[in-house]
This record gives structure tokens, C-alpha cells and sequence, in this order.
């Protein structure tokens, strides 16, 4: 590995939030030197791979005529040394990705997998697992830096802008005193400083923010995830058919964030273009929107119907995007940054090997 792969993947990570960019390319640079070694024992065959198939009902195998279900890959690989095809599912998280930890007991349950199993079926490949390759968020927040003078001493004015000494009055005063009104001259970290900063973090554990676990799925798991699905459809046409999307107040703050329709569920705002907005893409992940008259049904879909079918009714019947800016946008707008260059990444890797 030359390397030349992180160099496309980090000019491809673009964003006029600077900080935000910083804190993507240092976890992707720290990515390539953690796991760049273990992709030369794979071949990419496909990146960013959309797919649909039909929605059947396993009990009398019929196909419904309102979903069809829909995903992509982040990626396909041949593992060179037995031909094993494997899907390749990214993950950003603020969550605990230490081996061991409870993130990864979930994917015994995770329905994203297996909708890669029988996605892959329908482009005649029969997969042997998922690779879950997560990134721990980094925790680090840009900061202020102190200010120093040409003998690198922490410089410290009182309130009347006047530096101050030490007791003894043999020395500059280096901390500040908010009582006595000693005030540390500080100014901002600049984005490069920032991405430094969180290099020398991430090297420092990598195995605390970057972790893989290969997923598989039995038969009957993957009938479990097609009742599963069936039965989401279901709910969804019975929800519309009733005109009625019941609230669920449990996931108003779950996971200690506000659900970003809050204000629109209790009736403090409305959809008027300025916080509120309807968008023509239901699925932003995807290019395909829909399969002939049929709705997608993806991931994302089902799990906002099982956060709270109100949440599903705005964001997928209604389309209705939050405008506003908020911690829960700067979460996704990072998890997209290190996406396109993990993207940039593997589409090198598979342009340029044998």
C-alpha cells in the first residue's frame, strides 16, 4: 500500500465547517494506517452498490404491491484466499467500539445485515458475511490555546490589561485567577492545529476507535428478517390507511438527543421553509427513489417506524427535513465527510489493484 489511496481520500473530504473536515481526515488517515495493511488480502469488486428486490410475505411468498426493499453497499470484496465474497458495511459512532463492548451485541439482531444477504442473492452473489467496519468518534473539541510571549511564557493580563507576576514578582503569572481578575490570554486552535491534535489521539489507541467484526446470518435468521420486514409493511399501510401516526414520547430523548421533530410534534414550529422543509428525495442515500410504482423500503425506513411512526410519517410520508442546524446535523454532516473518503478510498483501491 503506497499510500496514494489516503491522499485521494482526504481531498476528497470537502466542507466549509474547517473543524469538521479536520476531525474526518484525521480519522481517516488513522484508518488507512490501522487497516490498510488488510485490504491487500482483498479484491474490491463494487463501491457504493445500490440494490433492490422484492418484498414478500414468507408465509404465501407473495410480492407486495406497495415495497419493494432497497440498500446499498458500501462495498464488495473477494477475500483472495478462499474467493469468499464479503460486504463491507462502514459505521461512525459516538458509542464505545472497544472488542467486548455491548455496541457489537447488537448486530445478532442487526436487520441491515441480513438485508445485505439477500441483497447480494439478487445480483447472483451469495455472500459469506459482513465485515462491520466501525469508527469511534473521537471525543475532542477544538479549544483555546494560550497565548506566549517570544520566551514561550503564558502570558496573563489583569483587569486592567496589565501583566501580571507572580507573588514573589520574580516571575510572569502563567495560570489565570477569575476572582482577582487574572485573565490567561488564550486565542483559537486553527483547523490544522485541531487535526493534529486528533492524529496524536487516535494513534495513540487506535484499537479504542477502530474496530472490525465479521457478521454472518443462518437461514433462519434470514426468514426472521424477511417476517420482520413483511410485518413493518404492513404496520405502515395500516398507519396511512387510518390516517393516524402515534407519537412515541419514549424516543422524544433517547440516547440523551432531542428527536429533531420535537418542536414540530408539540406544535412549537411548523413546516414554513425556515426551520422546517419538504424535500422531493425520500432517500437521500439512494440515486433510485422508487421501484416502478413501488416505495423503498430501506433500513433507515424501518428504523425510523420503529423509533416512533410519527417520525417515520414526517421524515418518509411527508418528507420533511429539519433546516436548522443542531449537534444531531453535525453528527451526520461528519459521519458524510468520512463516508466520501472512505468511498474515495476503496473506488482507488479498486481502480489500481491486480
Amino acid at each position: 500500500m503506497n499510500g496514494e489511496e489516503l491522499g485521494l481520500a482526504l481531498e476528497a473530504i470537502k466542507s466549509e465547517d474547517l473543524f469538521a473536515r479536520s476531525r474526518a481526515r484525521a480519522m481517516v488517515t488513522v484508518y488507512h494506517e490501522t487497516w490498510g495493511h488488510i485490504w491487500q488480502h482483498y479484491q474490491v469488486l463494487e463501491v457504493e452498490r445500490e440494490f433492490t428486490f422484492p418484498l414478500l410475505n414468507p408465509e404465501t411468498e407473495g410480492t407486495s404491491r406497495s415495497f419493494s426493499e432497497a440498500g446499498k453497499m458500501d462495498a464488495l470484496l473477494r477475500r483472495k484466499s478462499d474467493d469468499a465474497l464479503m460486504v463491507l458495511e462502514h459505521k461512525t459512532t459516538s458509542e464505545d467500539v472497544a472488542p467486548g463492548s455491548s455496541y457489537w451485541d447488537r448486530l445478532r439482531m442487526d436487520t441491515q445485515v441480513s438485508k445485505y444477504f439477500l441483497g447480494a442473492l439478487q445480483l447472483n452473489m451469495n455472500v459469506g458475511g459482513v465485515i462491520y467496519d466501525v469508527i469511534g468518534k473521537p471525543a475532542q473539541r477544538p479549544s483555546q490555546i494560550p497565548l506566549r510571549d517570544v520566551d514561550d511564557v503564558k502570558i496573563v493580563l489583569d483587569s486592567n490589561g496589565n501583566r501580571v507576576r507572580t507573588k514573589d514578582g520574580k516571575k510572569w503569572r502563567e495560570s489565570g485567577d477569575s476572582e482577582a481578575g487574572y485573565i490567561l490570554q488564550t486565542r483559537q486552535e486553527t483547523p490544522d492545529e485541531f487535526e493534529q491534535r486528533l492524529l496524536f489521539a487516535l494513534r495513540c489507541e487506535p484499537h479504542s476507535y477502530y474496530s472490525q467484526k465479521a457478521v454472518t446470518r443462518l437461514d433462519s435468521d434470514i426468514i426472521e428478517y424477511m417476517n420482520d420486514a413483511w410485518q413493518l409493511s404492513q404496520q405502515i399501510l395500516y398507519f396511512r390507511k387510518q390516517q393516524l401516526w402515534p407519537r412515541n414520547p419514549a424516543a422524544c430523548n433517547a440516547y440523551h438527543t432531542t428527536c429533531e421533530f420535537f418542536d414540530l410534534c408539540s406544535n412549537r414550529a411548523s413546516v414554513d421553509g425556515i426551520r422546517f422543509g419538504k424535500t422531493t428525495s425520500a432517500h437521500a442515500e439512494l440515486k433510485v427513489q422508487s421501484d416502478g410504482d413501488r416505495q423503498l423500503l430501506t433500513n433507515s425506513r424501518s428504523a425510523a417506524l420503529r423509533k416512533c411512526a410519527r417520525y417515520h410519517f414526517l421524515r418518509y410520508e411527508e418528507q420533511v427535513r429539519k433546516i436548522q442546524d443542531d449537534e444531531s446535523s453535525e453528527a451526520l454532516r461528519l459521519g458524510t465527510l468520512v463516508h466520501l473518503g472512505l468511498e474515495a478510498y476503496f473506488n482507488h483501491l479498486k481502480a489500481t489493484q491486480k
